[in-house]
């Protein structure tokens, strides 16, 4: 385990520790949580998670506790925070597991020039949907394909800062930087499994099974079968860096640029360094008659393996764009989203292809009551095409229905 690895665990305990300890020293501090129980029923393949070529998390027809998790909040003083989410998920590695853990600072003042920052284990500042407790969204139970992957293989273990202006109320603009480690496997889910409709948030100790229509031991004798997302393989730390623009919350504009340097030519202990970047770009408009919208695009390519002429064992470009428009009237919300997204292969291995393209269109219906108690209603259609699925004797082409109802507990 490396130098910074190290510092991103102790980082983690010290906002449990602080969380934990809160309350007796005094402290300011909460503890939020969320139980969501799900009937669904979908067709087709393997689920996406297990090893499977189909575009849910889930397959067949079932009756689960979908996901419980807790978040604890403490306030250390004026400036700093802690935050620690833990969490059960249907088919977690690990029965409780961590999905972030992080120390913030949020100085207070009134001046125009904000210093901020945080410090751990936390999802990148990719996603505009999932604003919810736990990385939830308020809008849909699955995420939208650019978000599923992020929540999937993109955590990061480092640190952040932002330097914002506010020359308004409300209105102020920002840019961020971060560095990191521990994610330089990030990109095995797309070139090998591609794009997903999932809610699965991983958490530290996660680990993924390969997809099946891989030639593991033929091609790839190094890479074990399962991937484990949150490995430091090559020992060298990745960044990203963005800008956010914000106006009287009724616009939110933000991109970024994210680098996880992974040396594709490094293995150790059965996982492969992925070099993974992609530019991101999102926005948000509060539309009149409580309407929503929010777009979000990305655009990226992973490389792994030895370079032979200018190329690699697996050399995928990938892209996804989506468009919700959410309508809210008093306890009722109704949104409905479109997915587009693929993948394109140009590596020296044909017998792997890595390319597909889809859609997905998503609606789903919730109404909460009582404040704490949400009930959902959701349809996902998927249509893709992915050539790697003729390796397990399937039809390349797939359409894709998965229907849900689900009790959301929020406290």
């Amino acid at each position: 385990m490396h130098t910074w690895t190290h510092g991103m665990i102790a980082a983690c305990l010290c906002a449990w520790s602080a969380c934990a300890g809160a309350d007796a020293d005094g402290l300011d501090w909460s503890l939020r949580g969320l139980l969501d129980l799900r009937y669904l029923d979908t067709g087709g393949q393997a689920a996406a998670l297990n090893g499977g070529l189909g575009k849910f998390r889930y397959s067949g027809e079932r009756v689960l506790v979908n996901q419980a998790a807790l978040v604890a909040q403490a306030r250390l003083n004026w400036d700093w925070s802690a935050s620690v989410t833990g969490k059960y998920a249907y088919a977690q590695d690990n029965p409780i597991d961590f999905s972030e853990a992080l120390l913030q600072y949020r100085p207070v003042g009134d001046s125009a020039w904000r210093l901020s920052g945080r410090f751990g284990a936390f999802l990148p500042p990719v996603s505009l949907e999932n604003s919810g407790l736990a990385w939830s969204s308020p809008y849909t139970l699955s995420n939208s394909a650019i978000n599923s992957w992020i929540g999937e293989e993109v955590k990061v273990f480092g640190s952040e800062l932002q330097l914002n202006y506010q020359f308004a109320p409300g209105n102020k603009i920002g840019l961020f930087a971060a560095g990191f480690g521990n994610n330089d496997t990030a990109g095995v889910l797309l070139a090998w499994r591609g794009w997903d409709l999932s809610d699965y948030v991983a958490g530290f100790g996660d680990s993924y099974q390969v997809p099946k229509s891989v030639n593991i031991a033929g091609l790839f004798p190094k890479q074990a079968a399962q991937t484990q997302p949150f490995s430091e393989v090559d020992n060298q730390p990745g960044y990203y860096v963005g800008f956010n623009i914000e106006s009287s919350q009724r616009l939110k504009l933000r991109g970024m640029f994210y680098d996880n340097r992974g040396n594709p030519s490094v293995s150790r202990m059965g996982q492969y360094s992925w070099h993974t970047r992609f530019g991101n770009l999102g926005l948000k408009l509060q539309l009149p008659w409580n309407f929503e919208l929010i777009g979000e695009s990305l655009l990226g390519e992973t490389q792994m393996g030895a370079e032979r002429g200018g190329l690699f064992a697996v050399d995928t470009t990938f892209w996804a764009e989506s468009l919700l428009l959410s309508w809210a009237y008093r306890q009722h919300r109704l949104s409905v989203r479109y997915d587009d997204f693929g993948a394109s292969g140009h590596d020296y291995l044909p017998q792997d292809p890595t390319s597909e393209t889809g859609h997905a269109v998503t609606c789903n219906y919730n109404f909460t009551f009582a404040e704490h108690h949400q009930l959902n209603l959701e349809f996902s259609q998927i249509d893709s095409q992915r050539a790697s699925r003729a390796e397990l004797g399937l039809t390349p082409g797939q359409n894709q229905t998965l229907w849900q109802i689900a009790y959301r507990f929020f406290f």
